[in-house]
């Protein structure tokens, strides 16, 4: 392999990624874990194809569509386009590095990201930021050969990446404000960004996204809405310190500590570097805002790990120019070594439970546990009498169990609200023709509002499902019969339903 690569980079690069993925592919095929109820959710998006849904745009649907329609409705064929679309991104930072600097910083740049501990982890799970980094690195191929030599194919192509990222997840956004940041302080930057180039790349990006637009605005902006409450500066402790620090832990974790300690030392001494290039420039453009706005968040109020996930493939690549240019191979070659044995233990994490509880990692997976389980309880307590509607009153619950729950011949319905707060209260709300004799699952101790809507209730069954030595989850089943007030439910839906 090492000499295919001296010899023939592209295509023994194109080998190690195929073997990394068939690997990832195997695990995913072989893992006891169920999905998650965020991977649930997507699944049952896919079923009924849209421009948008309530808290994401389309594109996770779309992927689970297409790799569902191949080869089933199985976990591994939900999640199988994870591990494929990584490996192709990982081909795309080769080739954008390649254009940047140059052959060497591709291939150490590519490995370093197949390998990075944030990329194996994503393999195992399909989530918006897959397709996100696939376009995201190949918007950023498209506009490094853009600035080498501009052309119709690479604008059409740099728009279409930016139309199909928005599509995938909003935060492609930081793209835009990272090549701004980049370019426009120069006259050179200016006048490709207000070329016939730029008004090419411009135009195909906005038609991309275009159906998108129109979904939000005919849907009362229903997915920007829900991303901008994301931030939850209405929580009552905010500016909490501790929250910074455990993101800048996780964001060490997710592209390596020998990684993330190149990147220390290059930022430091990175301002007196006679060396520095446009191209870092561009990188950093693309990584630092991410990690400050999101830090920013983590201390405000929260933010998940993955929220600054963009920022790492520019890093990948900076972070390898630089160990490039000042000789650090041995250090380039330990950070690939460490993060392939992070690799092997994640997947030995992900296939066996006996590996999970010598480690003590039962909680790391327990919302990956048990929903197969209470699908096929729950499925029997409605398959007792004449339901005409299964309800749930919990947004992970409900996309759990719409996969799990399976076959089923009543409707899985969501407890209305007052205001949609999630795609099942906005599209699968429980209907006044399906209200009359209801089995009500919850894992509530007091589900009191939704049981005292309804003349008639009875506490039919309780549901343990054990997950770890340790751990369990509990679901109240309840009979529920004659709604006393029927102008609580919708008469119709905003979208066909499948069931």
């Amino acid at each position: 392999m090492q000499r295919l690569l001296q010899t023939r980079p592209l295509v023994g690069l194109a080998a190690f990624v195929a073997i990394l993925t068939a690997c990832r592919i195997a695990i995913l095929i072989a893992t006891p874990l169920n999905l998650g109820p965020d991977e649930a959710q997507y699944w049952s998006w896919s079923l009924t194809p849209a421009f948008g849904y309530f808290s994401k745009p389309p594109l996770i649907a779309w992927l689970i569509g297409a790799s569902t329609a191949i080869c089933g409705d199985g976990e591994s064929c939900i999640r199988i386009s994870s591990p494929l679309l990584h490996g192709a991104t990982a081909l795309l930072v080769f080739l954008a590095a390649r254009t940047l600097y140059d052959q060497r910083v591709g291939l150490w740049s590519a490995s370093a990201y197949a390998l990075m501990p944030g990329t194996s982890f994503s393999s195992l799970l399909i989530t918006t930021d897959v397709p996100l980094l696939f376009f995201w690195a190949l918007a950023l191929l498209a506009f490094a050969e853009l600035r080498r030599k501009p052309s119709t194919a690479w604008a059409i192509t740099f728009g279409v990446a930016l139309g199909l990222g928005f599509l995938s997840k909003y935060a492609m956004l930081y793209f835009i404000v990272g090549i701004a940041l980049a370019v426009l302080p120069s006259n050179e930057g200016r006048a490709l960004l207000f070329s016939r180039w730029g008004m090419i790349a411009g135009i195909t990006a906005l038609a991309t996204f275009a159906p998108n637009i129109v979904w939000n605005t005919m849907h009362s902006f229903a997915t920007v809405s829900h991303t901008a409450s994301n931030a939850n500066w209405g929580a009552k402790n905010l500016f909490n310190f501790g929250k910074l620090v455990e993101f800048v832990i996780a964001q060490c974790a997710i592209i390596g500590p020998i990684a993330a300690g190149i990147f220390a030392w290059g930022a430091f001494r990175g301002w007196r570097d006679t060396r520095w290039s446009s191209a870092d420039t561009l990188l950093i453009s693309l990584s630092l805002p991410v990690l400050a706005v999101v830090a920013a968040q983590a201390f405000i109020s929260r933010a998940n790990a993955n929220w600054a996930a963009p920022a790492f493939l520019a890093l990948t690549i900076l972070v390898t120019a630089w160990g490039v240019r000042h000789q650090l191979f041995k250090m380039l070659t330990a950070n690939l070594a460490a993060n392939a044995f992070v690799a092997i233990v994640l997947a030995a994490l992900a296939v066996s439970p006996a590996f999970v509880s010598a480690v003590g990692q039962e909680n790391s997976v327990k919302r990956l546990r048990g929903w197969n389980e209470a699908g096929r309880s729950i499925v029997s307590e409605a398959m007792a009498a004449p339901y005409t509607a299964l309800l749930s009153d919990d947004r992970e619950d409900m996309g759990s169990l719409f996969y799990y729950a399976r076959p089923r011949s009543q409707p899985l319905r969501m407890w209305p609200r007052q205001k949609a707060g999630n795609e099942y209260e906005s599209a699968y709300a429980l209907r006044s023709d399906e209200a009359s004799y209801v089995l009500f699952i919850t894992r509530r101790t007091d589900a009191s509002d939704v049981i005292g809507a309804f003349a008639s209730s009875t506490r039919i069954a309780t549901l343990e499902t054990r997950l770890d030595s340790k751990r369990k989850r509990v679901f109240y089943l309840y009979a529920l019969k004659g709604p006393i007030d029927s102008t609580l439910f919708p008469t119709f839906f905003n979208r066909p339903s499948t069931e």
